[in-house]
């Protein structure tokens, strides 16, 4: 009887084990359907920044993103994103921005993007200016929405030489 006993319970020991641990982890993998996502991101941003659209760019960055233009300080946070691209869109003029060459990965709830990029920079009273350079994001998707995290970007132009040195005074 303590025999049948035993076996019963390494039986019962065993099933309930087997509930526990059985299936399959719900899958984190980057899949078609985050990168299509992920790329209407790209577009949303491309349109917005085009349309001058400071509100629509500033929504497509998480609270903590982290902005790193060409040649400026590092940004964190959404307030001093819209202080920048508020100052980008309408005092130095950028407009007609196109993306070239996105490459595109993720894994989890990450993806990246990188690719090269033009604008043109019209500032008032100055004559245009084609620019172009390289970007790079990190996006990470929070609350099942994919937002921007991190943009890093490069000039591909090379840095305004600084002013002549003064002549020194003849006595």
């Amino acid at each position: 009887m303590l025999m049948r006993l035993s076996r019963a319970l390494v039986v019962v020991g065993v099933v309930a084990v087997a509930g526990c641990g059985g299936g399959h982890a719900p899958s984190n993998e980057f899949g078609k359907e985050d990168a299509d996502a992920v790329r209407r991101l790209v577009a949303d941003f491309t349109a917005a920044y085009n349309a001058k659209d400071v509100a629509k760019l500033a929504s497509l960055y998480s609270g903590n993103a982290v902005l790193m233009p060409p040649n400026r300080s590092t940004l964190r946070g959404v307030d001093l994103l819209k202080s920048y691209f508020e100052a980008r869109l309408n005092e130095e003029g950028a407009t007609g921005l196109e993306f070239d060459d996105l490459t595109l990965d993720g894994q989890g709830t990450l993806a990246y993007v990188f690719s090269t990029y033009q604008l043109s920079l019209r500032p008032e009273g100055g004559a245009e200016e084609r620019y172009r350079g390289k970007s790079l994001w990190i996006a990470r998707k929070l609350a099942n929405q994919w937002l921007f995290e991190v943009q890093m970007m490069s000039s591909d132009l090379p840095p305004a030489l600084p002013p002549a040195p003064a002549e020194p005074e003849k006595k």
